[in-house]
């Protein structure tokens, strides 16, 4: 038997590729500017080559930063309350499943891009680039691995959605 076209069951449904499509946008967008604001610090602090890297706690901190915020993202990153039973149609639950996540993955990219932000605070003190240039090759792959709408990420959330056995149509279908 086959599922109707308006069902959020179906994957076919235009509105999870949608809504997987504007968050990835938003996500890109924001990533972007870890890049260029590397880019623009380049020009104000390593007026004098790029140096030495500096020895000393700013690399630490960003170092701790990182495994801090890998830490927080796997641990609670994905934990959300499972969807309750009711009598809503499943186009409403799938929005209510599309919300839950969008809000986590700013969340969890946050976190992530808070190890950048961490960084160059330090670069000042530092007054090195290598700081920012660290936190930038470690912020890029943990919004890669964390934040990203992709694959992973949206069936963990949806795992976490429907583990009171509630249907979230997160991903087009129940999770295992």
């Amino acid at each position: 038997m086959s599922t109707p076209p308006g069902n959020p069951a179906n994957s076919a449904n235009p509105a999870t590729p949608a809504a997987r499509q504007s968050l990835t946008t938003v996500c890109a967008a924001m990533a972007g500017a870890i890049p260029l604001m590397t880019l623009v610090l380049w020009f104000v602090l390593a007026t004098e080559g790029i140096g030495e890297f500096p020895k000393g706690w700013p690399t630490l901190a960003v170092l701790a930063a990182a495994v801090g915020a890998y830490s927080i993202c796997e641990l609670i990153g994905f934990r959300t309350p499972p969807l309750e039973y009711s009598n809503r149609p499943a186009a409403e639950v799938q929005t209510d499943s599309w919300l839950r996540f969008t809000s986590s993955t700013f969340t969890r990219f946050g976190l992530c891009e808070g190890v950048f932000m961490i960084s160059v605070a330090l670069s000042f003190v530092a007054a090195s680039f290598w700081v920012v240039l660290l936190g930038a090759i470690l912020s890029l792959p943990l919004i890669l691995w964390e934040a990203w709408p992709g694959e992973r990420n949206q069936r963990r959330f949806a795992a976490a959605l429907e583990s009171g056995g509630v249907p979230s149509y997160l991903t087009g279908r129940l999770q295992d």
